[in-house]
């Protein structure tokens, strides 16, 4: 499952890319974007893994992130910064493996707001951007939505990972014009539970 799991820290980075134009990228916990448990991988001290009290899944919070979550299993912490033609930004993510599926949470915050007028655009390229730009898919269906006062896209995809038919689905969102947030579950589409992808995305709160 690594190597999905490898895949889906690149997909968050390429959404990134997507939502504003980037030139050159560097990692800032380490040169493979797998994590690792090596002493430079970048930690979120304040994150709080909770369990669940159902099927394994357990309750995970961010302080620093402003979120909450349910992942099927301990996430692994990690961040990279990347250039982009507004400056640099640093990507916080959390990711969850179980069933040969990443789940995967991912916030930052860009070096200028966007305007209200433009937030939807930059959420909607961020969501093809993640689907087209590493497993070279297509986004089957895509709804705006909201999560409290923050503009939100729900979409799915489909591509492949190597060789390997893949599944997608996510949901990305700006608050306050200029955060960023991934919640998305990467999977090999023989092995995709709806359900699951349901209920870790639909438990992604936004904390004031």
């Amino acid at each position: 499952m690594k190597k999905y799991l490898s895949f889906a820290v690149s997909l968050v980075l390429f959404a990134v890319s997507a939502c504003t134009p980037s030139t050159n990228e560097t990692a800032s916990s380490s040169k493979s974007a797998t994590p690792s448990n090596s002493s430079d991988q970048a930690k979120n001290t304040d994150s709080k893994p909770q369990p669940s009290a159902t099927n394994g899944w357990q309750d995970y919070s961010s302080e620093s992130g402003k979120f909450s979550v349910q992942m099927p299993t301990k996430p692994q912490e990690q961040s990279q910064e990347k250039k982009t033609e507004v400056g640099a930004v640093k990507i916080n993510m959390a990711i969850s493996e179980s069933n040969t599926s990443a789940y995967m949470v991912s916030y930052n915050d860009y070096p200028a707001k966007f305007t209200d007028s433009e937030l939807q655009e930059r959420i909607n390229l961020g969501a093809k951007g993640f689907i087209t730009g590493s497993i070279q898919g297509k986004i089957n269906s895509s709804k705006e939505s909201k999560l409290g006062e923050s503009p939100c896209l729900d979409f799915d995809g489909t591509g492949k990972i190597q060789s390997i038919d893949a599944t997608a689905k996510g949901r990305i969102c700006i608050a306050d014009n200029i955060r960023l947030y991934q919640v998305v579950v990467v999977s090999p589409s023989d092995k995709f539970s709806q359900a699951d992808a349901d209920r870790f995305i639909e438990s992604f709160k936004i904390k004031k």
